[in-house]
Formats: C-alpha cells, structure tokens, sequence
C-alpha cells in the first residue's frame, strides 16, 4: 500500500457518507467546511454494504479514528458520508490520519474489511461545500429535538451563470419572511465550492418524518400564499434546474465526535 492514492478510494466505501446529529447550527453558525463522499450503492447489496459499515465503525473506535463522520441515506441509494474539515489544507490532516488509523489496524484486518465491501456500489465522488450561516433559517424556538428529526430534504439548486448573488438575495429575503412570521422549522443552506457542478446551492431541512415535512411547509404557504409565491417566482428566474432528494440521517452508521 503505497500512500494516499491506494488507500483513499477504499477508505471512501469503507466509512463513506447533504443535516447532521449536529447541525450547522450546533457548530455555533460559522461557515463551516464540510468535506462529502457520495457513494452510490447496487440496491441488492444494501445489506452487505451496510454490515461493512459497521464493521468499519468499530475498527475505527478500537484503532482510534481522530476524525468524526456523520451519514445520510437516501431514497435513491446514495450514501453521503460528511466529514467537517477547517479548511482545504484539513485534507491532508484527514488523509494522514486514514492511513494511520489503516496501518494500526494490520493488513490482516485491512484486506479483511476490503473484502467484505467488495461488489457493493456502483461508484463514489467527492465534493467540498460550505455552511452559509447569513442564507439559513434557525427557529428561535426547535419544535423537535435533532434526534426527533431524522427525516432529511434536500433540495440541489444549480444556479444560472452570474445569478449567484440575485440567488442569494432572494434566500435572504426568505429568512427575513420565515423570521417575521415566527416559523418554527428552520432550514440550511450550503454552497458548493469542488466536486460539484457550479455555481450549486444545497437546501437542506429536517423533520420528524416526511408528513410531517410537508404539512409544516404547506401551513408556512398557505397562511402567506401571496408572499410565498412571489419569493418562489423570483427564485425560480435564477435556477438552471433542481435535484431534490429525501431521506434520513444514520446515527447508527455515523461516527461521532468523542466526549472529553
């Protein structure tokens, strides 16, 4: 195994995968980084692929992991592996780490985990996108603790070329609705910055589970149908297409950060 390139691409199945049992607002509204890895798995292997997983999850709790990770699943068997990084020189921090926490662990172990995600996903990609605190929406007041929403939406908006901050502006103007009518469900926005098609903007919300999604949405539009329209109209002027997908965080194949 020579260096970041050979272990890399496998170490993106082993502990692979846009919120998070901490939100971008539980890392304090900053622009946080986030480093993500999307694996796209064959829907026959789910099962094996997520018993690899695990596997993964406790060699990297017996051999010392530094780095935390958190996934989401969704609907059309996309796996997104989200990893917070301080900044692009984090990666190499991140990859050293990796290739460490694979040396602790012994070949023996390592080619044993290799094989045991074998045949399981179709491919991988790798992206970075940032937390923009100043286009996201938190709610004075949480109806649901983070563990009560595990149900994610997300929405991809890929921005026409020199509409970014006509975009941004018209999501501003949605905070400043959401605020004024004192709407209990808030909503992150992210920005993509590699890896993805530009410029990209990711909306993300939570929610109990997806009927409980939608009806909340539904009373934010239909107590201010006028206003709601007109923000959605001027928004849509600045969007080359949408890709929205649903689905839920994974506490049970994440790694989190450990307690001092």
């Amino acid at each position: 195994m020579s260096g970041k390139a050979s272990i890399i691409p496998i170490v993106s199945l082993v502990v692979s995968q846009c919120v998070l049992t901490i939100t971008a607002q539980a890392m304090e509204q900053k622009a946080q980084l986030w480093f993500v890895e999307e694996i796209v798995i064959k829907p026959s292997m789910v099962e094996k692929y997520e018993t690899h997983t695990k596997e993964a999850l406790a060699l990297c709790e017996k051999y010392g992991l530094p780095f935390p990770f958190y996934v989401f699943t969704t609907d059309d068997f996309h796996y997104y592996f989200v990893w917070p990084i301080e900044n692009y020189a984090s990666l190499d921090s991140l990859f050293k780490a990796i290739g460490e926490w694979v040396a602790k662990m012994g070949d023996e172990n390592w080619q044993a985990l290799v094989k045991s995600g074998e045949g399981t996903y179709e491919y991988m990609k790798w992206s970075i996108v940032r937390f923009k605190p100043d286009l996201s929406y938190a709610p004075e007041k949480r109806m649901k603790k983070p563990k009560e929403t595990s149900f994610v939406y997300l929405n991809f908006f890929y921005i026409k070329p020199g509409k970014e901050a006509e975009f941004e502006k018209t999501i501003k103007e949605g905070v400043a609705f959401y605020k004024r009518i004192n709407f209990p469900f808030g909503f992150d926005i992210y920005s993509g910055e590699m890896g993805t098609e530009m410029p990209m903007y990711v909306y993300l919300s939570r929610a109990k589970d997806a009927t409980a999604f939608y009806a909340q949405h539904d009373e934010a539009f239909n107590l201010h149908t006028e206003e709601a329209i007109k923000l959605r109209r001027k928004t849509l002027v600045t969007i080359r297409k949408t890709d929205v997908k649903t689905g839920v965080f994974r506490s049970d194949l994440s790694y989190p950060p450990k307690k001092k």
